[in-house]
Order: structure tokens, then C-alpha cells, then sequence
């Protein structure tokens, strides 16, 4: 098993060469400044990973660095966590800073591991050594801690990647297959593994870290904004130690969930759909769906997720359709599609954001509140008086800017209900998760109202995304609110779409955000013509948009 690690030498010397150098080198940087500690700490690492030490000494180094190391990411992550694409330089920066750090900690414990439990040379070393392991609890102990902490530092560091928009490459995926194997073959992949940081005073394992890897993925956490993927990273770690790895898959199917399956020889990730592979492993995820469909009956019923280890920052009710949608992803083979999808390569035109689709959509006029006050007819009169009628502007004048925002994408497939579509990164406005769109293709007379679902970095300029589209043709509108104990809320921009019986769809209205309230009543104009409506439920949330169901 050769990880393919470079050669060390004793030229130059880092400044860290024991844990006790390690403690005094900590005291000068300063942690509190992530940008100065992260570059301190990059430069000690490359130094450290290229400098012979014995794989104990190395190991007590990084221990005593890992604590004070995960306060700075976690602090540097901050600067792009949940941030439009694409990110602006200083978030590009601390995003660079931050996956370079976790690459070179990671390479610092793989070194560990290779040099107590491996011999560099092939397998059949790995099955000598898993005779030494089972000989020798010590060394088994040893081989596993240090497994363990080189897969968590692969999950924490994939989160980040995720935080950033972008995904594992397949180098990172065969390498981390790569030490799964060699823990499997030494015997040591489910050995009792203690890790006060991550988990307290609870156990871990190899596999359970290695699985928590794969459970991030498995959830497309990068679908959701940041609080959300913070929630499913948390919960990833803790649950991972419910996943058994098979060599085959289960022979009884029923009444157990669907296995993640991956080949441990490729550079993906599990997945639900199994080849034939010489390396293929089961995850099963039996015990996790249980687990999970425990607590949503149990936040059904009241109790609050704190309650349930979810964690005294969760909320209801998106803890409980946070583990709805995880259900499907880690436990029932994948969130099925309601409507197939088919490649298509086309043009779209494209909008970004509710104010700059609203202008676009009201023929280019700007949002007036339908009645005003005396002072700001009197400083609309002023106005028309000095600079004469702006009724009329062209997009370029918009607000926001829409020449700039009316983009051109690439379509590459499409359904009823959904887009993907790419563009050069730097091409047009930044988008993330939840923003509100408009987009049309070349082919069709409107633009369609919709959501960014997911938007993704790929390679160095390449910007793509998933948009989820809201049926009906979308009627711009003007909405407040009406206060049963005091007056109506100030008009503000909105969207009115009809219902879609073909597609079982209701007619919805689409507010700003923070908006709804279970039966608010809201008066809505389109046309000059208003109607008041009694709100129902949400059906969709983003970062600018609430999209409810209402009755009349």
C-alpha cells in the first residue's frame, strides 16, 4: 500500500520537532488572527511533513496542534461559508488558506499512519502487518487512532470544501478509499477509537469517520445554506459509528434501509447504484434509519430538538424536514424526481434577484407603493418637475443594475420542474443557494420564476448550478400585510403565479422574506386590481423569497 509520499530529510528544520516545542511555538501565533495563523501553521506543516521524525513524535505534534489548528478553520471558514459565487478575493483567499491547511494536516497523520503500519512496499505487507496488529493490541490501538484521526481530518476538510461551493476531487476520494482499505486489511477499521475533540467522551472508529465522509456527500449538503450544512456535518460525525461495512449487500431487503455502495478502487463517492467492481463495499444504513425516523416522530409529537442531540442551535420545523430529506439520501437510495430530466444544450437568458426580475417583469417600471403619502407625492411631483418623467427607464438604469444581471447561460438539462445550467465563473452577478431567478430559454416566450437549488465551482472557471422553477406564468405584483390590531404593513414587491392542475400544483404568491405568518392575511394588487388572501403554509424559502400556498 504506497501512499506516495515524499522522501524527508533533516534540511531545514521546522521550529515544531517535539510536542513540547509544539506547545511553546503555539504560544507566539496569533490565533486569534486567522489569516497570520493560518500561514504560520501552513508554513510549520510543510516543513514538518518533509522532516524525519518518528511516526509517535510526529503523531504528539499534530494531537497538540489540532485543537488550537480547528478554532482557526473554523474561524477562517466564516469568511466564505455560504457565500455567492463567485467568491469575492479576501473569501477566495481564506477559502485557499483553509482547504491548504487541512491538505497539509492531512498529509502530516497519513504519514503517521504509513510509517507505524505499513512497509511502503504492497499488500501482502499490509497482511503481515495485520498479523503483527492482532499479535500486538498496542500497535492495533496505534494503527487505528492514527486512521481515525486522518479520516476525520478528510471529513472536516471536505466540509470546508463544501462551505467554499466546490466538491472533493477524485484524487481526494481514492485516497481516502486507499486508507480504508489498509485499516481494513489490518483488522482495524471498527477498533474503539477515543477522540475528546470530536466526540467527548463518547467512541468512535475509522469507519465511522470514514462513513461520515461519505454521509456528507450522500446528503448534497451543499443544496442547503450554511446553518443547515453545519447541522448536517454535525449530525454526519455524530451518526457515523451507526454504519456497517459489508462485503456484499444484504440478502433480506426487507424492512432494512438501502445501502450506500462504493469501490474502494475509484475516486467517487458512495452511492445507491451498484457496478461490478472487484472492490465493491456495502454501507449499511439500517440502524441510521431507524435512528432518524425516531426522532422525527418524536419532534412530530413536540419535543424539542435539543431534546433529541440534535443540537441547542436547531430549530423546528427545519430540523424535522432537514431529516426528512436526509432519510432519503442515506437510507432509501436518493431523493426520487417527480419529473425526468433530459439533456438539452441551449441558450438562456437570465435574471438574478427579486428586485431586478421585478423591474424586468413590470415592463421596466419602477416599484411604487399603490398609495402614497402626501410627502412622497409632493417629492414626486419635485422630481418630475426638475428631471421630467423616469417612468420610462431602460435596463441599464434598473435598480441593481439588470444590464449586468441579464446574463447568458448554457443549458445542459432540463425538466418540468428544474434546470442545469453553466457559465464562465466570473461571467455575470454572483449567486448562491436560495436566490430567486428568473430565466427563459430561446425557445420560449416568458421568463419562468424560480431558485438557485445549488450552485457549484467546477475546476478553475467554470460556474454551474441547479435551479428549481416555480410553474405558472409569474404576474408581478405588489403585497402587505394586513394587522387584524393595527394598520397594514408598507406595499412591497411580490409575485403572483396561478394554479397548474396538470401538475397538481396550488396558486401561490411569492413575498419577501420574513414575510409569512400561519393564516396572515395579506392584500395582493396585480393589475390595479387587488384581492386579500389568508396564508397557508410555505412551500419554499430562500435567502430573498417566501413562496405560500393561501386561501381566499
Amino acid at each position: 500500500m504506497n501512499f506516495d509520499l515524499p522522501t524527508t530529510g533533516t534540511d531545514p528544520r521546522p521550529a515544531v520537532t517535539s510536542a513540547s516545542t509544539c506547545k511553546d511555538w503555539l504560544a507566539t501565533v496569533p490565533l486569534a488572527n486567522s489569516v497570520q495563523a493560518q500561514a504560520a501553521i501552513m508554513r510549520q506543516l510543510t516543513l514538518l511533513h518533509r522532516f524525519t521524525l518518528p511516526p509517535k513524535e510526529r503523531f504528539k505534534i499534530l494531537e497538540t496542534m489540532l485543537g488550537p489548528l480547528t478554532e482557526v478553520q473554523a474561524d477562517a471558514s466564516k469568511k466564505f461559508a455560504g457565500r455567492a459565487l463567485p467568491l469575492a478575493p479576501p473569501e477566495q483567499a481564506a477559502l485557499d488558506s483553509t482547504l491548504g491547511v487541512w491538505r497539509e494536516f492531512a498529509l502530516g497523520y497519513l504519514r503517521c499512519f504509513d510509517e507505524i503500519c505499513t512497509d511502503h512496499t504492497s499488500m501482502s505487507d499490509l497482511q503481515a502487518q495485520r498479523k503483527a496488529c492482532a499479535a500486538s493490541p498496542d500497535l492495533a490501538k496505534q494503527a487505528a487512532t492514527m486512521a481515525q484521526r486522518l479520516i476525520s481530518v478528510f471529513a472536516d476538510w471536505q466540509v470546508d470544501l463544501c462551505r467554499g461551493a466546490q466538491l472533493p476531487d477524485p484524487a481526494y476520494w481514492r485516497k481516502l478509499h486507499q486508507v480504508l482499505l489498509a485499516v481494513e486489511t489490518l483488522g482495524v477499521a471498527g477498533h474503539e477509537v477515543h477522540d475528546t475533540l470530536r466526540h467527548g467522551k463518547g467512541s468512535t472508529s475509522a469507519l465511522a469517520a470514514y462513513a461520515e465522509c461519505n454521509l456528507i456527500s450522500a446528503a448534497n449538503s451543499y443544496e442547503f445554506p450554511a446553518r443547515h450544512m453545519a447541522w448536517i456535518a454535525r449530525w454526519a460525525r455524530r451518526w457515523g459509528a451507526k454504519l456497517a461495512l459489508l462485503h456484499a449487500p444484504p440478502e433480506d431487503i426487507r424492512n432494512r434501509a438501502v445501502p450506500l455502495w462504493v469501490d474502494l478502487e475509484s475516486g467517487n463517492p458512495a452511492g445507491y447504484a451498484p457496478q461490478p467492481a472487484a472492490s465493491s463495499r456495502w454501507l449499511e444504513t439500517t440502524e441510521l434509519k431507524k435512528s432518524l425516523l425516531a426522532r422525527i416522530a418524536y419532534l412530530d409529537k413536540g419535543k424539542a430538538p435539543a431534546d433529541l442531540q440534535l443540537g441547542n442551535d436547531v430549530t423546528q420545523p427545519a430540523a424535522g424536514q432537514l431529516l426528512q430529506h436526509l432519510v432519503q439520501r442515506w437510507c432509501q437510495g436518493g431523493a426520487p424526481r417527480r419529473h425526468e430530466r433530459h439533456p438539452t444544450v441551449a441558450d438562456c437568458s437570465f435574471i438574478g434577484g427579486f428586485e431586478p426580475i421585478h423591474f424586468h417583469l413590470s415592463g421596466h417600471q419602477t416599484f411604487r407603493a399603490p398609495t402614497r403619502s402626501d410627502a412622497a407625492l409632493r417629492r414626486e411631483r419635485e422630481e418630475f418637475e426638475t428631471f421630467g418623467d423616469r417612468s420610462h427607464r431602460t435596463e441599464s438604469s434598473a435598480p441593481g443594475g439588470e444590464a449586468t444581471q441579464f446574463e447568458t447561460w448554457r443549458l445542459l438539462d432540463e425538466s418540468a420542474a428544474g434546470m442545469r445550467i453553466t457559465r464562465p465563473l466570473k461571467d455575470g452577478v454572483r449567486i448562491g443557494v436560495g436566490m430567486v431567478i428568473a430565466i427563459k430559454t430561446t425557445d420560449s416566450p416568458r421568463f419562468m420564476l424560480g431558485r438557485v437549488r445549488w450552485a457549484l465551482r467546477e475546476g478553475d472557471n467554470v460556474l454551474s448550478a441547479g435551479v428549481q422553477l416555480f410553474p405558472g406564468e409569474t404576474r408581478h405584483a405588489a403585497v402587505r400585510a394586513l394587522e387584524a390590531d393595527g394598520p397594514a404593513g408598507a406595499w412591497r414587491q411580490g409575485f403572483m403565479l396561478p394554479e397548474v392542475p396538470v401538475l397538481k400544483e396550488p396558486a401561490t404568491v411569492v413575498l419577501p422574506p420574513g414575510m409569512f405568518r400561519l393564516d396572515r392575511n395579506i392584500e395582493v394588487m396585480v393589475d390595479e386590481k387587488t384581492r386579500t388572501l389568508k396564508l397557508s403554509h410555505v412551500l419554499d424559502r430562500g435567502i430573498e423569497f417566501e413562496r405560500c400556498d393561501f386561501h381566499d
